[in-house]
């Protein structure tokens, strides 16, 4: 597996939990509009960045490394310790 390391935990204030929160509403809005509805990919990684347990550039970095190296996201949040 691809051995990530551990993030440390990212102390958010509930502003910024709402500013995201929002985000991501409008982000999941905005892919409904073409067809898309959320993953549980999505959710899972969604919940780790509001949480604080990971940052969405580490998220994102994890995640392009995960598809190169095994051509799928099959497994990723399996993989992931901040899940």
């Amino acid at each position: 597996m691809n051995a990530m390391p551990k993030p440390e935990t990212v102390r958010l204030s509930d502003e910024e939990v709402a500013r995201l929160r929002e985000a991501m509403r409008q982000r999941d809005a905005i892919f409904r509009l073409e067809g898309f509805e959320p993953t549980d990919i999505t959710r899972a990684i969604d919940e780790a960045i509001l949480a604080g347990r990971v940052t969405a550039k580490q998220a994102t970095d994890e995640m392009v490394a995960y598809a190169k190296q095994y051509k799928c996201l099959d497994g990723f949040i399996q993989s992931r310790a901040w899940v």
